[in-house]
């Protein structure tokens, strides 16, 4: 994050510390998409999405005086709240009792209703993947925020492995022009891939201007 960004961060942090009702909007509308977004590909759930929008923007409220822009950008540090309390919720879930039904035992001469009968069961808790599906939830979310033809040049590269020229054949574009989409499509989701640590490296898709 630039000393820029950081020093505008650090400055809306305090004003939400000391009540500024505006400020705090602010807040809002630059990050809350992206969070709801998020989060509803990671739930699949949008009530469920938008009441962890609302924790994570409670914490804010309450918490703004903790943030410490040196520590990463005021985006990175909503994301990981939203992210903790997305995978909590997941992992409540997994712990809620299901009914599971009971086999009829062999032999058994009971009617209809025995065979409706339950009891009590447990999932088994998510695993690692969950850390998976958050990383592809924001990699989703990112490209879903690109322009309609930026977003049709990287699905077409990452996705279908076609080339530049290949690219601009199957759309009827000169070569130069999905160039240009691709390295702006890049630099748009750099912005959101980058203000999440060790994505690019760790799980995402390599971030190239894609020129081939």
């Amino acid at each position: 994050m630039d000393q820029t960004q950081a020093a505008l961060d650090g400055e809306l942090a305090r004003q939400i510390a000391a009540g500024d009702e505006r400020a705090f909007m602010t807040a809002y509308d630059a990050h809350a998409p992206l969070l709801f977004g998020l989060a509803v590909r990671l739930l699949s759930d949008r009530e469920a999405a938008e009441e962890i929008v609302q924790e994570t923007y409670l914490t804010l409220w309450q918490r703004a005086a903790q943030y410490r822009p040196e520590a990463g950008s005021m985006r990175t540090w909503l994301l990981r709240i939203a992210h903790n309390r997305a995978i909590d919720r997941l992992r409540a879930d997994a712990r809620r009792p299901r009914l599971v039904r009971v086999a009829e035992p062999v032999g058994s001469d009971a009617g209809p209703t025995a065979r409706a009968d339950t009891r009590l069961g447990g999932s088994d808790e998510p695993g690692p993947s969950l850390e998976r599906d958050w990383v592809q939830a924001i990699v989703r979310t990112a490209l879903a925020g690109l322009p309609a033809d930026e977003r049709r040049v990287l699905v077409l590269a990452y996705d279908e492995g076609l080339s530049q020229s290949q690219i601009a054949t199957r759309l009827g574009l000169p070569v130069g022009t999905v160039k240009s989409r691709t390295r702006r499509a890049m630099i748009r989701l750099r912005d959101i891939l980058g203000s999440v640590p060790d994505l690019l490296d760790r799980d995402g898709p390599e971030v190239s201007d894609g020129s081939r």
